[in-house]
């Protein structure tokens, strides 16, 4: 049988289909990664045993499997043992229900093996065909025997559709052909919303379709016979007939990509496997098992409606999948119960990243795709805890509760990265957000306003006018990703580089310590306010920054890789964290604070460097060059504008008295929690005069306050002996 693959093409994303899958797949022999190894089933092959299909899995090392859901139209009847209709009882579109798939994909989904569907085609009946009661079969209605028998699978959890095109080319022109083609495939795409694989041989490649296929099926899969290792070599040409094997999946021919534009390579139809002695169709996949996961079925979001994403009616996933019933005179379906027994075959609905464990899909190899071409919605994710393995955002997405775990890790045969937001999307509230590797388009913005950070690597891809842009509203609460040095870097590229926006505002960026040396690396500029550094994880600062903010490192550590403090900022260090002058020369800068006290003006430096202050909360081999030292507040501004006055000793006064767990504020001026004579006598040591004036009502004179003072006096004689006195 010649098959079909396609690694999910979804024109749904339209533009962004080539954007998510196309061009980011590497070469599987120049990362020297294993391919995986599948199988192509149907009728031809009986009935399989659950111990079969797992020894398959096991012994055989087959982790893919395309099992025979139909051939022919919607109407009729055909007879598979009588192909050429000698006997004359194959009738109209000659439709063949192949009574073994349901049992087949449940049972070979159970073992563990990636399963999908195919369909044979039959445009070779036309209106002259006998029985054809003239009428000639048609893609579309090819395409709606295929849905009938096979589109409750065509779901999250198994792999993509595939048009078996290997019929018709003797009854069609090659625009005739391709254009029944694509009516397949436009088919397939209206109803489920995604682009089937094909499966040709060489013949077909070049001579029986033309470049219209390729594009509405880009996912080749090549029948093309070998005795080469199927897992080293390339499908070889069928000489000299063909010398370009892939045809118009391969438009620059003589020159041939790298890797080969197949995705699935049907390299033997002879011979067995273990656990199965007879013919059977052998297949490689061109990489290994992360390769066979990106042909999997994505989670789609299918209204063009705002929406929860907890809400199954949204998803591919979460429609109701309809039976297959077996046509009029068709061979009865052998096993596959579709409610009943230890493994009934009816897939589950559930929301993407949800187990269905009853049938062996792991919801964790879910890929979801938020793409609508005809709307602008907002997904919010509000609930719940969420694991996928790959996202693509082309609308907006608002995290704003629950988890979201992205689970892919970059494999050189598939995407180098695990999530790409090409639309907007926010984390706030709670909301806990984790990937290993993220791209943030050009033009868009990815905006954190709370919530939690867990990250590997962060490419926030450049523009000639527009780079990708990490905003914080709010607070950054970060993790590294299983305790690797992270990375929040420029993508490749020309243009100006990717940002980290502070938004304005003074921003706390709390980052946890994991094992690397530098917990997470910054190296696009940080713009636009002033950072807090906390948590005891360590922060490094190595793009052009340009924040014009102050600096405060409370906990942990950062490193500055270049002099870029503004000239009239502060920087603030708690005892216990470090900042790492990390750069030649020296930065100029306002004030530096220790613990809150200002430090003197000079240049300063860490332990040996030779500055003329040093402290051991500064490292590295630069110098801060501190321009204005600010002398501390007294101890007697209980209201804290300035000045020792009138108006703080009626503070003083209207809190007299006050025990236990008096404040600076109500005129503790010593510190002892209490308000009494100590502290008067304080602000008298401190007083500065009268503020200036800013208010009709004048001042006290100095005889006014000493008379203030003496009708006090009496009333402190009055209060108990307190030691301090």
């Amino acid at each position: 049988m010649a098959r079909r693959y396609s690694v999910y093409s979804n024109p749904l994303l339209a533009a962004a289909v080539a954007l998510f899958l196309g061009a980011a797949t590497a070469s599987p022999s120049e990362a020297q990664i294993t391919r995986a190894l599948g199988v192509d089933v149907s009728a031809w092959q009986g009935n399989i045993a659950q111990s079969t299909w797992d020894t398959f899995y096991s012994t055989a090392n087959r982790k893919f499997a395309f099992l025979r859901a139909s051939r022919g139209g919607t109407t009729g009847y055909y007879n598979q043992n009588d192909s050429d209709n000698s006997d004359g009882l194959n009738t109209l579109s000659q439709r063949y229900d192949d009574p073994y798939f349901v049992q087949n994909i449940t049972r070979a989904t159970k073992a563990g093996i990636f399963t999908g569907s195919y369909h044979f085609n039959r445009a070779d009946i036309v209106a002259s065909t006998l029985n054809s009661n003239g009428i000639a079969n048609t893609g579309a209605d090819e395409a709606d025997h295929f849905l009938q028998m096979a589109g409750a699978w065509m779901r999250p959890g198994y792999m993509l559709p595939v048009l078996d095109l290997e019929a018709g080319a003797s009854q069609h022109s090659t625009t005739s052909l391709s254009n029944w083609s694509v009516e397949f495939s436009n088919r397939i795409f209206q109803v489920m919303g995604i682009r089937p694989i094909i499966y040709v041989n060489s013949s077909y490649a070049n001579s029986e379709v033309n470049s219209t296929v390729a594009a509405s099926m880009p996912n080749l899969w090549i029948a093309r016979p070998t005795t080469g290792d199927p897992l080293t070599s390339e499908p070889p040409p069928a000489l000299p007939t063909y010398p370009n094997v892939y045809g118009v999946w391969n438009p620059a021919y003589p020159n041939t990509p790298s890797p080969a534009p197949w995705k699935f390579w049907q390299y033997s139809t002879t011979g067995g496997i273990p656990g199965y002695g007879g013919n059977i169709d052998k297949n490689a996949a061109n990489g290994g098992i992360e390769f066979v996961k990106d042909y999997l079925v994505p989670a789609i979001w299918m209204n063009d409606s705002n929406g929860e994403w907890t809400t199954m009616a949204n998803w591919n996933s979460g429609i109701a999948p309809v039976e297959p019933v077996q046509g009029p005179g068709q061979v009865a379906r052998v096993g596959g119960t579709w409610t009943t027994g230890s493994v009934p075959a009816r897939p589950a609905q559930r929301l993407p990243g949800v187990d269905d464990a009853v049938r062996g899909v792991d919801g964790q190899n879910d890929t979801v795709i938020l793409n609508r071409p005809n709307a602008n919605i907002t997904v919010t994710l509000s609930s719940g805890s969420h694991n996928i393995r790959k996202l693509y955002v082309n609308e907006t997405l608002a995290i704003t509760g629950g988890s979201l775990t992205v689970n892919y890790l970059p494999s050189a045969d598939s995407t180098p990265f695990a999530a790409q937001f090409s639309g907007a999307v926010s984390l706030s509230g709670s909301a806990e957000f984790s990937v290993h590797t993220l791209q943030v388009d050009s033009t868009r913005t990815f905006t954190i306003d709370g919530g939690h950070l867990t990250a590997n690597k962060i490419n926030l891809m450049p523009h000639a006018s527009t780079p990708a842009k990490l905003l914080l509203g709010g607070d950054l609460d970060f993790t590294p990703l299983a305790d690797a040095a992270a990375v929040i870097g420029n993508g490749s590229g020309a243009g100006l580089a990717g940002r980290v926006d502070l938004g304005g505002g003074n921003r706390t960026l709390n980052v946890a310590d994991g094992a690397a040396a530098v917990d997470l690396t910054i190296s696009v500029p940080v713009l636009n306010g002033g950072l807090v550094k906390t948590g005891a994880g360590a922060l490094a600062l190595t793009g052009a920054n340009a924040y014009a903010g102050d600096t405060a490192v409370e906990q942990g550590s950062l490193a500055l890789g270049t002099p870029f403090l503004a000239n009239g900022a502060d920087v603030k260090l708690l005892t216990g964290a470090t900042l790492g002058l990390n750069f030649a020369g020296t930065d100029v800068i306002d004030s530096l604070f220790i613990d809150g006290v200002s430090q003197a003006a000079g240049v300063w430096g860490a332990l040996g460097s030779g500055a003329e202050f040093t402290s051991p909360l500064l490292t590295g081999t630069g110098l801060l060059q501190v321009t204005t030292f600010v002398a501390p507040p007294s101890p007697a501004d209980f209201n804290l504008d300035g000045f020792v006055d009138a108006d703080d000793l009626l503070v003083w006064q209207t809190n007299l008295g006050m025990a236990g767990d008096a404040t600076l504020a109500n005129g503790d001026a010593n510190g002892d929690l209490q308000v009494d004579g100590n502290d008067l006598l304080i602000w008298q040591a401190e007083y500065t005069g009268p503020a200036p004036v800013t208010t009709a009502v004048p001042e006290p004179s100095g005889w006014a306050l000493f008379l203030v003072m003496a009708a006090t006096l009496p009333a402190l004689r009055r209060l108990p002996q307190h030691p301090a006195w």
